[in-house]
């Protein structure tokens, strides 16, 4: 509103004042906006902080995630190949992959095979093999579950460290 009734009064003896007027509450209106936004910055580190301070760090990374915003497509990013050139075609590109990966994976080997053939395999223990197959005590498994995280992956029987916790001390003893 100020800015129009500034360009209404150009070339008048008021022009000054409305063009002053202008700057002042443009300057007024873009403090605001920076203190709005050291709020709000100061808002979501704060929710971050409380996430990870009561172990949710499911919310703090979608916290950060949603604040990343979109990840770029690698396919469509372009590389460089050995001498700095830049590669824009596709199979110029999977060429350089290759390349790469050739270098990366095919290293030559310093180590003697006679070395690894002297190396002697020892079977374990019969103490150990005592050990490694008795059955755990119960503090141990509540230990064991203690250490166990939250929401991750299940392992190869599909039960995730959840259920397990959540099954409680009937479950831990069974």
């Amino acid at each position: 509103m100020a800015f129009v009734e500034w360009q209404n009064h150009r070339h008048t003896n008021l022009e000054a004042e409305y063009r002053n007027k202008y700057k002042r509450l443009r300057k007024l209106a873009k403090t605001k906006i920076e203190h709005r936004q050291e709020e709000y910055w100061d808002e979501v580190c704060e929710g971050i902080e409380k996430s990870i301070k009561s172990n949710d760090t499911a919310t703090a990374f979608s916290i950060i995630r949603r604040l990343k915003g979109g990840s770029k497509r690698v396919e469509n990013m372009p590389i460089e190949d050995k001498n700095g050139k830049l590669l824009v075609n596709s199979t110029d590109q999977l060429e350089r992959w290759r390349e790469y990966f050739c270098e990366l994976l095919n290293v030559h080997s310093t180590v003697d095979p006679y070395v690894i053939n002297e190396v002697q395999i020892t079977a374990p223990s019969r103490l150990d093999l005592e050990r490694q197959n008795a059955r755990p005590s119960f503090e141990e498994v509540k230990r064991a579950l203690n250490q166990m995280k939250s929401r991750k992956a299940p392992g190869s029987d599909e039960v995730t460290a959840d259920i397990l916790k959540a099954g409680g001390l009937r479950l831990s003893q069974s």
